[in-house]
């Protein structure tokens, strides 16, 4: 070989190399693959033309950015921001971190309080004690979302925004919460974990308030195993997030610039979706209009089938028309009806069940979460809890919100599939209707 140097006109030391296979190849396709419950013989001609193809197959680049191949992460937030009616959609790895996120972007730090709903599940309020704020609990009403006349009565000077849930597929009260938001110039913060598709008035959940937070968890209307969405019509708060959910890593229009306006530049954390999760998404969001009509269906025929004796009320919809209809809820008349209701309801094959029992451990439930209540911390600074004087924290107690109690204690709900047919609804209703003679 030559001793000239490759810079100076000579050969390369180093020619031509592999081809080598890629990071991820064959066998974590067939993994994947595993996830999928295939028939034998097709799995096992699904493996061989594969494996016979090996050699032949580029690997996937599985993570987001630099990727040398369109991004499915990039292409879902597009088309779910599209979906959502929104110009910023931020794809994350989970509701929690959605909200956390949310919660940097609109400024929620030490010593400030966010309401939320006594009826949620943990994370809502989880995510407020990891911004180092204080979660002001308030009461819901017979619709199980927030109470916007006890969310007036909670709101004080260090209040920096309402984190309303959109609970069991049902739109909340978004013009009244909306209005309080604005007379007192807070963050609305839309959870749209149970309820991705509904709409209030028109307008899709998610695209109303300040910013909004969707979960894509398994057990969601749309899921992509985990991972979550963030969706705003504010550039800025867009920007504040993305950085937030990538380590800081500064996602501006020049990241290596000075900053264009104070708390542009932070420290983040990482909350970035892979591009498995991104491509299932993406499938997910493709279907999610036939997904919702499903839902919206099926709970149409079961609610309009219901013959409710007296005593037995509905739970009452803030916008009819813009219910996913995850579940439909009823309220008996006292909770030993409920119970009683419940269990024979689930004798006839309803998919029948309760909310709230004192004795049954349920994170959606404030009474059950001990971490606030006890006001617990991760180290010893205390915070968040430290971050105001303990005259001034809320007074968390198990009957702070009597009027959460009394509804959840009273509710039976009946599970909604999208998948339910005009037979399934038939049924469905005539086990519901064969217990509500009896109550």
């Amino acid at each position: 070989m030559s001793k000239q140097l490759a810079i100076e006109g000579g050969a390369k030391a180093v020619g031509k190399m592999g081809p080598h296979p890629t990071k991820i190849h064959v066998d974590e396709l067939l993994e994947v693959l595993d996830l999928w419950e295939l028939p034998a013989p097709a799995r096992k001609t699904v493996e061989t033309a594969i494996r016979k193809s090996a050699k032949d197959i580029k690997g996937p680049h599985l993570f987001r950015y630099y990727n040398p191949r369109p991004s499915k992460v990039e292409a879902a937030e597009k088309a779910f921001g599209k979906y959502i009616g929104v110009p910023y959609c931020l794809a994350v790895n989970s509701c929690t971190s959605a909200l956390i996120a949310a919660m940097r972007a609109v400024g929620v730090g030490m010593g400030d309080e966010v309401i939320v709903p006594a009826y949620t599940f943990f994370a809502t309020a989880a995510a407020v004690g990891a911004c180092n704020a204080i979660p002001v609990i308030a009461d819901v009403d017979d619709t199980l979302t927030l109470d916007p006349k006890d969310v007036a009565r909670r709101i004080t000077p260090r209040t920096k925004a309402i984190a309303v849930v959109h609970m069991l597929g049902l739109p909340a009260q978004m013009a009244e919460l909306k209005a309080l938001a604005d007379k007192n110039k807070i963050a609305l913060i839309e959870d749209v974990a149970q309820a991705a598709g509904g709409s209030y008035r028109g307008k899709m959940l998610g695209s109303i308030g300040t910013i909004g937070c969707f979960s894509f968890d398994y057990y969601k209307v749309l899921n992509s195993g985990e991972g979550g969405f963030i969706t705003t019509s504010n550039e800025w708060l867009h920007t504040r997030a993305q950085s937030w959910h990538d380590c800081a890593a500064c996602w501006r229009p020049n990241r290596f610039a000075s900053e264009r306006r104070e708390g542009e530049l932070f420290c983040g954390e990482n909350y970035r979706m892979s591009e498995l999760q991104g491509a299932v998404a993406l499938a997910q969001i493709r279907k999610a209009a036939k997904i919702v009509k499903g839902y919206r269906t099926a709970f149409g025929r079961i609610m309009n089938a219901l013959e409710l004796p007296r005593g037995v009320k509905l739970q009452r919809l803030s916008d009819p028309d813009g219910v996913v209809g995850t579940t439909l809820v009823m309220f008996m008349p006292d909770v030993e009806k409920t119970k009683w209701a419940t269990k024979a309801m689930v004798a006839e094959g309803v998919p029948a069940g309760g909310i709230y029992d004192a004795k049954i451990k349920n994170w959606h439930i404030y009474t059950h979460w001990d971490h606030i209540m006890e006001q617990k911390a991760v180290a010893p600074d205390g915070l968040p809890w430290s971050g105001v004087k303990k005259s001034e924290l809320p007074a968390y107690a198990p009957d702070m919100c009597p009027q959460t109690l009394d509804y959840l204690s009273r509710v039976v709900s009946i599970g909604i599939s999208a998948n339910y047919s005009a037979a399934d609804c038939r049924a469905i209703a005539e086990g519901i209707n064969k217990v509500l003679a009896k109550v």
